[in-house]
């Protein structure tokens, strides 16, 4: 059964517990007043397709939290470098999966690296409006960034094998790059110096009938 934006705060806790996540009454409102601003500021700037709002509930809120299981919330800094996040999600788009996860966890740092000044903005507002300071926001490329982080994300940012690629230049030693997929067979069987794949498994999202998969893979040792 498709989840519509009507999806009440204990429904929506329920639908959490089933992707792993455990919120309060408190973060089942923060998803949903989330959910209704993604609806709302889509239907005049296209932030995402149109076509995905009657079920925006399954196909984006659910879909964000079904990577929070993999997210490594047991880390140290590395002392080699500043700036270090606990999660980057890179190329954010509508802050997905970010914001979500930041609802789930607000123990954890996030930072989140966009271009699109649209999606800046209305990241923004999603963070004046449910009052989350968990939450930093660079409005530029990934290339030009001076951040790392210990958990890396992308929802819909380029191919596994780029991804991957770029997300060498923000990870720490033992960083996890999460790679959401809809096929398994995106992502290579080779993946490219240093990362190494650690579990690459099938997640079941309520109301979601395509297929969906998240690929974790470790930064390793640079090999020359």
């Amino acid at each position: 059964m498709s989840k519509s934006s009507h999806t009440s705060d204990e429904e929506l806790r329920f639908l959490s517990e089933n992707v792993g996540v455990s919120v309060t009454l408190k973060q089942a409102s923060q998803l949903n007043a989330f959910n209704e601003l993604l609806i709302k500021w889509t239907q005049r700037f296209n932030l995402v397709s149109a076509n995905t709002l009657s079920d925006s509930i399954s196909r984006h809120v659910l879909d964000a939290l079904s990577i929070a299981t993999y997210v490594n919330r047991d880390v140290s800094c590395d002392a080699r470098h500043t700036n270090v996040f606990d999660v980057l999600d890179m190329g954010s788009g509508a802050g997905l999966p970010v914001l979500p996860l930041a609802i789930a966890y607000p123990e954890l740092s996030f930072v989140s690296v966009e271009t699109n000044g649209k999606k800046i903005r209305f990241q923004q507002q999603v963070i004046l409006e449910l009052g989350l300071s968990n939450v930093e926001l660079i409005h530029n490329r990934i290339e030009s960034v001076d951040v790392f982080a210990n958990n890396i994300t992308s929802r819909a940012f380029t191919a596994p094998e780029e991804f991957l690629q770029v997300a060498s230049g923000v990870a720490v030693e033992e960083s996890q790059a999460i790679i959401m997929l809809g096929q398994a067979e995106r992502l290579p069987q080779t993946l490219p110096n240093p990362w190494e794949l650690k579990t690459l498994q099938a997640v079941d999202v309520p109301g979601e009938f395509g297929a969906r998969h998240v690929a974790v893979c470790i930064r390793g040792t640079l090999n020359a």
